[in-house]
């Protein structure tokens, strides 16, 4: 079964207190644990404008983690647009 380890690192515009950054993050995770993945935040917890993320898929084949990889992505250009990703590397392993 294949498997991707991905490093999320988002810049968020116009946060101003780590509340407003927690609330952020809150209905982030939430809506990424919908997906059937892992994840947890790794870097930044003190930091109000920047999140990083580590995002473990496990899938059943390499077509559909693929798959989930890009709709990962889309997940955050569509639903979260004040989140700048700057950072995104994918490790895949078979």
């Amino acid at each position: 079964m294949p498997f991707a380890l991905c490093t999320l690192k988002f810049r968020i515009d116009h946060c101003d207190s780590l509340k407003e950054k927690r609330a952020i993050l809150s209905a982030l995770l939430n809506r990424l644990r919908k997906l059937n993945l892992s994840v947890i935040e790794t870097d930044h917890q003190d930091a109000h404008q920047l999140i990083g993320l580590e995002v473990g898929i496990l899938r059943a084949n390499s077509q559909i983690l693929n798959r989930d990889i890009q709709k990962l992505q889309e997940i955050f250009e569509k639903e979260f647009p004040n989140l700048y990703n700057y950072d995104f590397t994918k490790e895949i392993y078979s």
